[in-house]
């Protein structure tokens, strides 16, 4: 009997590796925006992103739901959400175009704090000491990994990605909540949906004619983010708000990693020891989440 008491809690799992794999994917269009930032605007980029999101979420709810799988009793929650969920993309591609990838990455790490902080005032998802101290020890991590040096930071681009911040943490509290009844196929075609209509708006003032090779690059950047959004949704329906955004400082690993690759940027010890602590965070929130079920 011991052994079934001691058995995880799958859909917890489930959403933690959902939270991982949005890690990643978000951490690849990170690194496209900021290379296509460059000659495009955040508006036409997001316009190209939402233009594919929102016919395949239309779709992926027809078949799995039926036409009454586009209603909801809910109309206000998800217009809210996608507010959040629009303003948190603006701000944070506007801190990508100032900004080197890292340093608007690691302001942005600070994301899971504000989780914890709203999960606890909004959904009564309570973390334990234990977990509350691993957040906070993912984030020093956060800081080695980067070393951002105040002298050169970017403080318009700063405060972009520090509001992004508050409002990514809005959009998963959002999304748990709506979780409860909403499908994640609905919250991400209403999402969707509202950047496409902005952007498409602004489109005929800011469109710049890409060549074939960026256009390309604009819709994988769709494509990846909306694998992104698919995943994070997913795991913030699986598990609590503190988990998810404890695991998703792996992010700074991946950005680390594609700095590496693209601008030949080699870990120091410092972004080593600094990797470390973050996953350490992350696997002991894990397992915290564990002991609370047994």
């Amino acid at each position: 009997m011991a052994g079934l008491h001691s058995r995880p809690d799958h859909r917890h799992w489930r959403g933690a590796l959902f939270a991982l794999l949005a890690s990643l994917l978000f951490s690849t269009q990170d690194a496209l925006i900021k290379w296509l930032s460059d000659n495009y605007t955040l508006l036409q980029l997001l316009l190209i992103r939402s233009a594919l999101s929102v016919p395949l979420m239309f779709l992926a709810v027809r078949a799995r739901y039926g036409w009454q799988g586009l209603t909801t009793t809910k109309p206000g929650a998800h217009i809210l959400r996608a507010v959040f969920n629009l303003v948190a993309f603006l701000s944070y591609y506007f801190a990508l175009s100032r900004m080197p990838l890292v340093d608007a990455v690691s302001i942005v790490a600070a994301y899971p704090i504000f989780l914890t902080l709203l999960s606890g005032l909004v959904l009564a998802e309570h973390p334990n000491g234990r977990q509350i101290l691993a957040v906070i020890t993912g984030f020093i991590g956060v800081i080695f990994i980067v070393q951002p040096s105040g002298s050169e930071v970017d403080w318009l681009g700063a405060g972009a990605a520090l509001f992004g911040c508050l409002m990514f943490a809005a959009l998963g509290v959002q999304t748990r909540r709506m979780s409860v009844s909403e499908s994640t196929e609905l919250m991400l075609l209403t999402g969707s949906a509202l950047i496409l209509v902005v952007s498409a708006l602004a489109a005929p003032f800011l469109w710049i004619p890409p060549s074939a090779n960026d256009f390309a690059l604009m819709l994988l950047l769709g494509l990846i983010g909306l694998g992104g959004q698919y995943s994070l949704t997913n795991g913030f329906k699986y598990a609590p708000v503190y988990l998810v955004g404890a695991l998703e400082y792996s992010t700074l690993g991946w950005a680390a990693f594609y700095g590496w690759v693209i601008f030949h940027d080699l870990p120091t010890t410092a972004v080593i020891a600094g990797a470390l602590l973050v996953v350490g965070s992350g696997l002991v929130v894990l397992v915290s989440e564990h002991g609370k079920q047994n």
